[in-house]
């Protein structure tokens, strides 16, 4: 008999589940040479072992014709604007320092194991875009908590995973289902010898507000770099761009200006009410670049028969426990929207974008800066005032706690701009980038998710961001013609007028 390796080959079993189609996307590092599914794919790196499904690319790296010091698992685009293929042999003289270096300027969504130089190390991209939990009780680190265990789940107490899916709270500064197993904080990398994380990236160097200061500098070069990247990935693989009224997707069409004849489809959802402005808009986008625009319309007869209810049921279960019981899909039209998205390779996603608009700022909170209280209700989606009455007593003093430390491990220049780099190293990690483990049909990807990209954002100053300046220098300096069309709010009050 097959020696069990993990919890999720249990949930399997008991729910009669192919585990390769169960958890798509979805990889386990640990010491154990058993693999948790056959059908998964192996490499080895001095006494760990990396299992992960075939769907997830593997790169490996090396300096000349050396020895593989690191793998990189998923899809990731090098700062001169290469994509990761197979091996990639770095120049100059190996270290660990340059080996770091190469892998803090890589784009996309990606974990890097590295066995090099005395160090044994798991490195993850600027957001934790390919999220993971780690467990020092079970020696194990994965991309979902009952990948990583191997026993029975020990419920964290300050939320319930009950709370978490009903979308009455969430797992944030470390929190799992699993009160042993840990979300990552992005920009650190965790030491597989102590199973402890230390920040690599931002120094006392990265001075935000400094850089900040030539504002269409700052611009042109996000407008370049991101350009580079969607370019690449483009011109690598199979891609779907989602296209909205809102600025994230607009961001991403503008730089994609170049490669649009290589992205395979283009679509948008027309689900709810509100989202009849996303097709308008979305619409105005596509007819404006001269790309076929697909709709996923609700009313479509097709919309509700493809899925039976049953099966739409069963595949929210599939993303709960895909998702470490975080998210289960929303609900049946949201599940049925996205298991409608277009066959690619890639989905490529504006999440990390929304830092141009400061989303985590308030004006008050840009204009006056911010207390500690002010950033971590931002990072809650809630005004410091509503913390005593939204959060139990216990929990928020515990939530402090971890804000406070991992503000204390922020170099001085940082602090200036905390609320987006908790954004980035925090919120990212536990919400947006682990809800895409929830689906199987693509492999979803940020092309903003860079650290430099996300530095050059932060250190545009936050009030002139919240007024859409850096948004407008980015189109202009891409496809300035979108600059003239209308975003959604535009929409709206277009509509209500003319009522």
């Amino acid at each position: 008999m097959k020696r069990r390796v993990c919890t999720a080959e249990v949930v399997c079993n008991k729910n009669g589940w192919d585990f390769s189609e169960a958890f798509p996307f979805q990889f386990r590092v640990s010491k154990a040479r058993t693999a948790p599914c056959e059908q998964w794919m192996h490499f080895k790196l001095g006494d760990w072992h990396l299992h992960h499904c075939p769907r997830l690319p593997r790169h490996e790296l090396g300096f000349g014709n050396g020895k593989v010091l690191g793998v990189v698992l998923g899809v990731a685009v090098d700062r001169e604007g290469r994509s990761l293929n197979g091996r990639m042999s770095l120049e100059g003289k190996g270290s660990l320092a340059a080996l770091e270096d190469y892998i803090e300027g890589l784009a996309g969504r990606f974990v890097v194991l590295v066995a090099a130089y005395g160090a044994t190390r798991i490195y993850f991209d600027a957001t934790a875009g390919l999220s993971a939990v780690y467990s020092k009780k079970d020696r194990a680190v994965a991309s979902s908590v009952h990948v990583a265990i191997n026993r029975e789940a020990e419920p964290e107490t300050g939320i319930t995973s009950r709370a978490v899916l009903a979308r009455e709270g969430q797992y944030l500064l470390g929190e799992t289902y699993d009160r042993h197993c840990r979300r990552v904080y992005a920009n650190h990398y965790l030491d597989l010898k102590t199973f402890d994380m230390h920040r690599h990236w931002l120094g006392a160097e990265d001075d935000f507000a400094a850089v900040g200061e030539d504002r269409n500098g700052v611009a042109a070069e996000i407008a370049a770099r991101l350009q580079q990247v969607m370019v690449t990935l483009a011109a690598s693989h199979s891609t779907a761009l989602p296209l909205s009224a809102g600025t994230d997707s607009r961001l991403l069409l503008a730089a994609a200006a170049p490669v649009l004849d290589r992205i395979e489809r283009f679509y948008m959802h027309d689900i709810y009410k509100v989202t009849r402005f996303d097709r308008e808009g979305a619409q105005l986008l596509a007819r404006e670049m001269g790309v076929t625009l697909e709709v996923i319309d609700r009313e479509d007869p097709e919309f509700e028969s493809f899925m039976t209810p049953d099966e739409v049921a069963e595949l929210r279960v599939k993303m709960a426990f895909r998702t470490g019981l975080s998210f289960d899909g929303i609900d049946e039209v949201t599940v049925r929207a996205v298991s409608r998205a277009p066959e690619t390779t890639l989905v490529l996603r504006g999440n990390g974008a929304e830092m141009t608009r400061a989303n985590k700022w308030t004006r008050a909170m840009a204009a006056q800066g911010c207390t500690l209280d002010d950033a971590l209700a931002a990072l809650l989606n809630m005004r410091a005032e509503h913390l005593p009455d939204r959060v139990a007593p216990d929990r928020l003093e515990s939530l402090r706690a971890r804000y406070a430390a991992w503000h204390d491990g922020l170099p001085e220049p940082a602090r200036a701009r905390m609320p987006d780099v908790a954004h980035a190293e925090l919120f990212m990690p536990a919400a947006p980038n682990n809800v895409y483990y929830a689906f199987e049909r693509n492999f979803y990807i940020n092309p903003f998710n860079d650290r430099r990209l996300m530095f050059l954002t932060a250190a545009f100053n936050p009030l002139a961001r919240k007024r859409n300046k850096l948004v407008g220098k980015l189109i202009h300096n891409t496809t300035p013609q979108l600059n003239g069309l209308p975003y959604a709010a535009e929409l709206k009050q277009a509509h209500r007028r003319a009522a």
